[in-house]
């Protein structure tokens, strides 16, 4: 997957996509498995929006059933499973624990019927069943609760992945079949004739290793182009209803985001994820084994920020520190906290006032100028919302094209079962390119079968197979790697999004051991 926005001139497609997040990437793969000549351009970084920040599960939404939407925790069961199969490279199942205690808002019973309503709408694709846990159970496998739960608890089974990387995955999965991609190209300018002429922005920064993110574009004197489609599909999330405006579009604003809050603390040593209710509102929030870390969150609450100028506050994480210290023995302090990140989520405008209550649901529709913008919608069933997409696109387009990205494996998925791959795969790194055990496996939890290339980089120099951060297993290679196959520029490309070390190690990218 290369940058080439010489091909972004070159033909009129099918399809153009505003935005590289999660649906616009869904779209680009689903549209060009189908035969259509598709385009996408994403005014900063592929998932450097909501599709890098939210809390890294694949699941269905236990919490959705209270709220009744059965068809939406339907529906995300069955796509929990389609990922689990196409991308198990980046998609791995997780086990999560409830401890029930008395006064809680949501009672035990409740949970239990949830859970076992939980089991049946996933069907044949649920993990493992959930079962009860006595209260020595919980408290042998969380050691550090400050109390015993007085029900005991219970054990379910959901997904955990890395957002920003199963995004490009999806991505170059695209790239594979013949989408053009480009990051750091905004659309700035929108006319319609006969097809749609796109002016857009080339704001591709100047490598910067000395800066903790790109540095923006002076946008006077970015190169411009024109890019010309039939079909035009808004999926910028956040920046949605903007986008619509600067299209002509002068309806009321659809969306109504609600901003999400993690913070990162060293690691817990749980085996499991915990779902907990916050003692001051009852909102659901998670305690997750990340990475090697511990991943708390998530707030949600109304917001006027801008998506370009999204900051996590002193409250923010006050809120996340009150809730973990209401249940753990061992209080959080300041230092605990290694990083933190913010995100907007893309909802739906509703009546209520509980930002929780907000639809998880998608919608599709048309401006008045005929270009189409999805609204809403979760990670977790962002092939679905790519299909259903698609397939309004392709009556629009006057084509009869049928979707083929329920089987299709993603970019670095092996072709055989994914244990089964990694007994081949570990030793064959170790022996061929001289890598720990920790290191490959690693490398082949981040790229899958494309991690002998990036151990070819690791061969070219000594200092290549060295770590980027002392203590990480990510090492200097991928770096390399990246600039070649994912379109990474600049730090923020490498350290937020390729790979994760600059949400918890600040001091990035001084710590990079090669010359960048």
């Amino acid at each position: 997957m290369q940058r080439n926005l010489e091909a972004l001139t070159g033909e009129t497609f099918d399809l153009l996509i505003i935005g590289g997040g999660i649906t616009g990437a869904g779209v680009a793969l689903d549209a060009a498995t189908r035969g259509l000549r598709v385009a996408l351009i994403d005014k900063g970084d592929f998932a450097s929006g909501t599709s890098s920040v939210s809390s890294k599960l694949i699941h269905g939404g236990l919490r959705y059933l209270e709220h009744g939407q059965i068809a939406l925790v339907w529906e995300a069961l069955h796509e929990r499973a389609v990922l689990l199969r196409n991308a198990p490279h980046l998609v791995q199942p997780l086990r999560f624990i409830i401890p029930f205690f008395r006064a809680s808002r949501v009672p035990w019973w409740k949970w239990r019927i949830g859970l076992t309503l939980y089991d049946l709408l996933a069907g044949a694709g649920n993990i493992r069943r959930s079962r009860p846990l006595s209260s020595r159970q919980v408290q042998s496998e969380v050691t550090d609760l400050q109390r015993a739960p007085h029900y005991g608890g219970v054990e379910y089974f959901d997904a955990q992945m890395d957002d920003a990387r199963l995004c490009l995955a999806v991505l170059k999965t695209a790239a594979r079949h013949g989408a053009i991609l480009a990051n750091y190209v905004e659309a700035v300018h929108f006319e319609r004739g006969s097809t749609w002429a796109v002016r857009a922005l080339d704001c591709a920064p100047a490598p910067s290793w000395g800066r903790h993110s790109c540095p923006p574009a002076d946008k006077n004197v970015c190169p411009t182009s024109t890019v010309r489609a039939r079909l035009v599909l808004n999926a910028a999330g956040p920046w949605a209803d903007a986008v619509s405006k600067l299209a002509g579009d002068s309806s009321d604003a659809h969306l109504q985001p609600t901003k999400g809050v993690h913070i990162i603390v060293p690691s817990k040593d749980c085996s499991a994820a915990l779902l907990l209710l916050h003692p001051r509102d009852g909102r659901v929030f998670f305690v997750i084994p990340w990475l090697g870390k511990t991943l708390i969150g998530t707030t949600d609450t109304f917001t006027a920020e801008s998506p370009d100028e999204l900051e996590v506050t002193r409250e923010d994480v006050a809120y996340l520190k009150e809730g973990y210290d209401h249940y753990f023995q061992t209080r959080l302090t300041s230092r605990d906290v290694l990083g933190s990140f913010a995100g907007l989520r893309p909802l739906l405008r509703a009546r209520s006032g509980q930002p929780s209550a907000l639809s998880r649901e998608f919608r599709l529709i048309e401006s008045a100028s005929g270009m189409l913008t999805a609204l809403g919608g979760k990670y977790t069933t962002y092939r679905a919302m790519a299909e259903r997409i698609t397939d309004v696109a392709c009556r629009r387009l006057g084509m009869r094209r049928r979707c083929r990205t329920m089987e299709l494996a993603l970019a670095g998925a092996p072709s055989i079962p994914w244990q089964d791959f990694l007994q081949k795969a570990i030793p064959q790194l170790r022996s061929r390119h001289g890598l720990s055990e920790r290191v490959a496996l690693h490398l082949l939890r981040r790229y899958g079968e494309d991690a002998m290339q990036v151990a070819e980089y690791a061969q070219r120099h000594a200092e290549w197979a060295q770590p980027i951060c002392p203590g990480e297993p990510d090492i200097c290679a991928e770096l390399e790697y990246q600039r070649a196959h994912e379109m990474a520029l600049c730090p923020a490309d490498h350290f937020l999004r390729r790979t994760r070390l600059g949400l918890w190690h600040s001091n990035w990218p001084a710590t990079v051991g090669v010359d960048s």
